[in-house]
């Protein structure tokens, strides 16, 4: 009979072999190279399974958000810039043919201009021109030759002065000093009045008819033929004939 231990049994393909052989049925390659066998671990009871994370959502290209929104802001600025353009141009090209809109304005702000007032300039006072053929009493002026006939027979008659009256002739005149001028003056009897008619016959001679009223006597006319002088811009009589 043979050995017992010797006697070769066969193991069922299942059935690893603590001392390191590979199980019936299994190549030799399979084998750990070196080593003792490694057991593999059971998953422990205890231990509950990770969950499981969420899956992220896909991002976007890098550069791709922030560039979206900036473009559309410059393009709404392109479209407003030319927007105003266009209706800055329109109002410049129609703006003669339409009015300006009316603002109406609170009672409590004051007119920023006052409303232009239609004045009507007050009409330039002019002073009288005497009538050639009138007969005149007034105290005349040097602005005429006419005018300053009637000063002298004003200064004899009016003022009487001889003085005032020779102030009125030429330097070289012909007529008589002033004391004989003043003495001829005194022999009118004071209140009376005159009136002298003056008519141009060339530049500087005028025909003048001097009515004198004396009260209580008739008016006498006295016919003379007066020569003026302009000097430096005022008339003087220079003769009386």
């Amino acid at each position: 009979m043979k050995s017992i231990l010797s006697t070769k049994t066969t193991r069922h393909p299942a059935v690893i072999d603590t001392l390191g052989g590979a199980p019936a049925g299994i190549p030799q390659a399979a084998r750990p190279a070196t080593g003792s066998p490694k057991t593999s671990k059971a998953p422990k009871a205890s231990e509950a399974p990770k969950p499981s994370r969420a899956p992220k959502a896909p991002r976007s290209p890098k550069g791709e958000s922030p560039r979206r929104p900036y473009l559309l802001r410059c393009a709404a600025a392109v479209l407003l810039v030319a927007a105003l353009l266009g209706w800055f141009l329109l109002r410049v090209f129609s703006g003669s043919d339409t009015s300006a809109p009316v603002v109406a304005q609170s009672d409590d702000v004051a007119p920023t201009s006052m409303p232009a007032l239609a004045v009507t300039p007050p009409a330039v006072s002019t002073e009288p021109v005497a009538d050639p053929s009138a007969c005149r009493t007034d105290q005349g002026d040097q602005k005429t030759g006419a005018g300053v006939i009637a000063a002298f027979e004003h200064a004899y008659y009016i003022t009487r002065s001889a003085d005032a009256v020779r102030a009125l002739a030429t330097p070289d005149t012909s007529l008589p000093l002033a004391e004989k001028i003043q003495a001829g003056i005194d022999s009118v009897p004071v209140g009376t009045t005159h009136c002298v008619r003056i008519t141009a016959i060339t530049a500087g001679v005028y025909s003048v008819v001097l009515a004198e009223m004396r009260p209580g006597i008739a008016p006498e006319q006295y016919p003379q033929t007066i020569t003026t002088k302009n000097i430096d811009g005022r008339w003087f009589v220079d003769s009386i004939s």
